[in-house]
């Protein structure tokens, strides 16, 4: 069986040999969530485990977060505007990282408040985009 391993190169960029002993490149970004992982053209997400979501849903708190981008990335569109009614899963805005689309979905029924940015921005990770009621 080959040897696994992960190797940091910096600034998130790391090398990860698998067991087929094949090296890929792979990037991370880590959010107040868990991390974004992006190997092969693939984004997955990493979260750790939790007893409970309750607290997450109970406030808006997480509303900052679910709102934000994960990574630096460009606003490709933005799909609402102050005074919209939104459901649960809708997309609001839609950004590009590492020439991947990254949706900003909507996650709670509610009206938007404000809208902090515009396509053709450069967003940083945390930073909300979208303020929902």
């Amino acid at each position: 069986m080959a040897d696994r391993s992960v190797t940091s190169l910096g600034n998130g960029m790391f090398v990860v040999t698998g067991d087929d002993d094949i090296r890929r490149r792979a990037w991370a970004v880590k959010d107040a969530q868990g991390a974004w992982v992006f190997v092969e053209g693939r984004v997955y997400r990493i979260e750790p485990d939790r007893p409970s979501r309750q607290t997450a849903s109970a406030g808006h708190g997480s509303d900052d977060t679910a709102l934000a981008s994960p990574m630096p990335a460009t606003v490709s569109a933005v799909k609402i505007k102050p005074g919209d009614r939104v459901v649960k899963g809708d997309v609001l805005v839609t950004l590009e990282a590492m020439k991947m689309e990254l949706p900003i979905r909507a996650p709670r029924d509610g009206v938007v408040r404000s809208v902090a940015c515009e396509p053709g921005d450069l967003v940083q990770p945390g930073v909300p985009l979208v303020l929902l009621d």
